[in-house]
């Protein structure tokens, strides 16, 4: 897996389900944190979405930041991977990952895509 950062206009997305917000918040410690080995926080270039119930792909990811420059992209993987609903998101701006795995513990790496934080 290459992972690159900062990357203009890149955005990577994972999503999953979770019991509690405090389950989702430890497996992006766990599983997205620690693999990625970044020389920033990553809560310094993330975002994060929790609902108590699993919604459709599109209405997780809105709201995100520039949310409107990749959401069509997060759902096209999402649907291809056969997640249609899910309850947690985690958007990483600026971070692109190349041959990346699919699963990261408990969440689905959809992959990274051409975004923007801002509009």
């Amino acid at each position: 897996m290459k992972v690159e950062y900062p990357v203009e206009r890149a955005v990577s997305v994972w999503i999953g389900r979770f019991p509690s917000e405090p389950d989702f918040d430890k497996a992006v410690d766990d599983d997205v944190a620690k693999r990625l080995g970044l020389s920033v926080p990553l809560e310094s270039i993330c975002e994060i979405s929790f609902e108590t119930e699993p919604v459709p792909i599109r209405r997780l990811i809105e709201g995100f930041s520039g949310w409107q420059t990749f959401v069509d992209a997060a759902e096209s993987a999402a649907l291809t991977l056969g997640c249609e609903k899910a309850n947690a998101a985690l958007v990483c701006y600026y971070l692109k990952c190349s041959d990346a795995p699919g699963m990261w513990g408990q969440l689905h790496f959809l992959g990274s895509f051409s975004g923007q934080d801002v509009q």
